[in-house]
């Protein structure tokens, strides 16, 4: 159909769900539902092993280019990396030298959202929790200060194994283990502060960020306010559908969920039923979806 919008989200995992969740919605209630064709992209490389299972930068890049030349082949109109580790990843891949259309990341929007949430308290402080290599890359620090942060007021906390631990069982009690020990990890931090920013650098990190922000505030004492970034990455992208004429009414979208290792059920079923209340369309679909072994 002339006027159809056709976008692809990628994360490694599933934690980008929630950013194809708000798309889809924000399509639907703008009338562009029914024109707007939604592909989530599973860019986990290997079963039993991820990004940060890789020896090197060098490594994990060239894994993410044959992930994106897989998703070149859909020809989407544009590319969400709905993904911190595969954001920092992107720039160092040759795809992205020659991309074909417009990728957006979560890096951008997560640093805007921090900003300002440091503005509108300046005797707030902000701890960034992410994976290993989000943390170890250091970006959204560098970020911070380049933009004027005073470095006193950050810090920064590596949650090894809690996205994995999501992954595989989002109310499981594993999830629940690895956030006490990610709060213990930010009350040895020391954030300084009245109040303390938990700034979310890992997408999946968002379906837990009540327990995430409770646990912490226990641990330090403190009032806490995790901050997600998903939902500015949504609004990021917003005018993908400029030049189309709304069809009216609140029709969902056409979503598709591809993967090229299995996801079990547990994983399915968890992350549809979080995702639910906001797309219909995004949670049936991730239940629904298609295995691509040789995707990439």
């Amino acid at each position: 159909m002339m006027g159809d919008v056709a976008i692809v989200v990628t994360d490694s995992g599933l934690g980008g769900l929630s950013v194809c969740a708000g798309l889809e919605r924000q399509a639907r209630v703008s009338g562009h539902g029914a024109r707007t064709s939604l592909t989530y992209v599973n860019a986990w490389p290997e079963e039993g092993r991820g990004y940060n299972d890789y020896p090197d930068m060098a490594a994990r890049a060239s894994v993410f280019d044959r992930a994106l030349e897989a998703i070149a082949s859909l020809t989407p109109e544009r590319l969400l990396i709905a993904c911190n580790t595969l954001s920092i990843l992107y720039p160092l891949t040759a795809f992205s030298r020659r991309a074909p259309f417009p990728v957006l990341g979560i890096i951008e929007a997560g640093v805007s959202v921090f900003l300002d949430a440091l503005g509108r308290d300046p005797t707030s402080s902000i701890v960034l929790l992410g994976t290993r290599t989000t943390i170890a890359a250091d970006v959204h620090r560098r970020a911070l200060i380049a933009a004027g942060v005073d470095p006193g007021r950050i810090a920064a906390v590596s949650c090894h194994g809690l996205a994995a631990a999501i992954e595989r069982d989002v109310r499981g009690s594993r999830v629940d283990e690895l956030i006490a020990a990610c709060a213990a990890d930010v009350a040895r931090a020391r954030p300084a502060g009245t109040s303390v920013l938990i700034g979310l650098c890992c997408t999946h990190y968002a379906y837990v960020a009540g327990r995430l922000g409770a646990s912490v505030g226990r641990a330090i004492v403190k009032p806490v306010h995790p901050l997600d970034p998903n939902a500015r990455l949504v609004a990021d992208a917003g005018g993908m559908w400029s030049g189309t004429v709304p069809l009216g009414g609140q029709r969902p979208g056409r979503v598709d969920v591809i993967s090229k290792v299995v996801l079990d059920v547990p994983a399915r079923d968890g992350v549809a039923a979080l995702i639910r209340p906001v797309s219909a369309a995004t949670a049936d679909a991730v239940r629904l979806y298609r295995h691509v072994p040789a995707l990439f």
